[in-house]
């Protein structure tokens, strides 16, 4: 049992020589860990581990975001009010997040033949492919902490996501009800290609494990990660008021963007469309998940090859996105994201009716200590409440629903 070897080595490198990792028992089991290979199989507790991991994460990022970030923004001076403080959590949980994953990654790559791949070289993919299904059927219990990690993460993205369509849906809904305004997310104008990604990333994960293509999988991860650390970064520095840097940690990201996503991805692809065919035996190129555990059909060949297409038209609509900024700050503008498309941000919450007031009279009131926009108030012909006060544009749908109902 897994009892009997509590210590696990990972592999030696020059960088963690003669290191070894204790880990729990119930973790080894979990981990469907063979004491005699020193390698994990698969499961059924995979799904627990994965699971394990999502909720991990959700609670992680729940605690960061009320607790941690909220201090770290207002220690780092971010401007603006709630919503931007909002969106400077979730980049701070973005960095940290894909730094961690990358650096993780990029360790464990240290010693592996398919390293080079991740540069491009053809002799690096190579190994991709060799000794297929047999050298590529049990992981490393510490490989597989960090492939679960990540199935785990984004997970947790896709919950995350729904659970953010859910608020702005109720959002939405109470605004034209006239009812008090929900705390609610960025409104995103990529809310659907976001969630195709993410559906994307988890089939190309979990297909790449159970499949045993987990080194392909390596490697693209620690590719995507690499944008996915320095947009974050630039995001923030935007959000603190260093604007220069901003724009040069976009810069770089752009760069970074289209080499990895764009071009090193690609190359990936390509040895998966070319090298796959050349380098695993025919006798290997058959569906036998009960035996060999091989999985190399050529349905499951197309399979791949159409996830990472849809994936790479997901990127070149990013791109796009990418290339309207960079337009932007050439012509002396400011790096900014184009996909929000937030609301007011102080027009949060409504003042409910008394039950001696009427719908019609229902108005915005500002809270104890807040500055009064003297802006608001001023006198027009073309909207007036009851009272004559204008409205603003956000506030006056909640009032015309209110007088319509009076009406009615």
């Amino acid at each position: 049992m897994a009892g009997d070897a509590p210590h696990l080595a990972f592999q030696a490198t020059p960088l963690y020589p003669h290191t070894t990792l204790s880990l729990p028992n119930p973790l080894l089991r979990l981990l469907n860990y063979n004491p005699k290979t020193g390698l994990c199989h698969k499961g059924w507790n995979d799904f627990i581990l994965a699971s394990l991991f999502a909720a991990l994460f959700l609670v992680l990022r729940r605690y960061l975001y009320t607790v941690i970030f909220p201090g770290l923004a207002k220690r780092m001076k971010v401007a603006g009010g709630r919503m931007n403080r909002l969106k400077f959590s979730e980049q701070a949980w973005l960095f940290m997040c894909h730094t961690a994953s990358c650096v993780a990654g990029s360790i464990l790559l240290v010693g592996k033949d398919y390293a080079p791949a991740l540069f491009g070289e053809r002799e690096g993919q190579k190994h991709f492919w060799f000794g297929y299904p047999h050298t590529h059927r049990f992981l490393d219990p510490v490989f597989k902490l960090f492939y679960f990690s990540i199935l785990g993460y984004w997970l947790h993205h896709c919950a995350a996501l729904a659970i953010e369509g859910y608020q702005r849906v109720a959002f939405e809904r109470a605004k034209l009800q006239g009812r008090r305004r929900l705390a609610h997310a960025p409104k995103r104008s990529d809310f659907w290609p976001l969630a195709a990604h993410h559906a994307i990333t988890v089939a190309l994960v979990a297909t790449s494990y159970y499949m045993n293509f987990t080194r392909v999988g390596h490697i693209v991860i620690v590719l995507l990660d690499v944008a996915d650390i320095l947009l974050p970064l630039a995001k923030i520095l935007k959000y603190t008021r260093h604007q220069t840097i901003c724009d040069v940690a976009f810069a770089v990201f752009t760069v970074s963007w289209v080499i990895t996503r764009h071009w090193y991805l690609l190359l990936v692809c390509v040895s998966m469309w070319r090298d796959s065919l050349l380098y695993i035996p025919e006798t290997s190129r058959v569906w036998d998940p009960w035996g060999t555990e091989c999985f190399y059909s050529m349905k499951v060949y197309w399979l791949f090859l159409g996830l990472f297409a849809a994936l790479q038209i997901l990127l070149l609509y990013w791109l796009a996105l990418i290339v309207k900024v960079v337009m932007k700050v050439v012509k002396g503008g400011a790096a900014e994201d184009v996909r929000s498309d937030d609301e007011e941000e102080d027009g949060e919450d409504t003042l409910e009716p008394n039950e001696g007031q009427s719908k019609s009279s229902r108005t915005h009131m500002p809270r104890m200590g807040r500055r009064l926009n003297t802006s608001t108030l001023t006198f027009n012909k073309g909207k007036r409440s009851g009272s004559g006060v204008e409205l603003r544009s956000g506030d006056w749908d909640a009032v015309k629903e209110g007088e319509f109902r009076r009406r009615h």
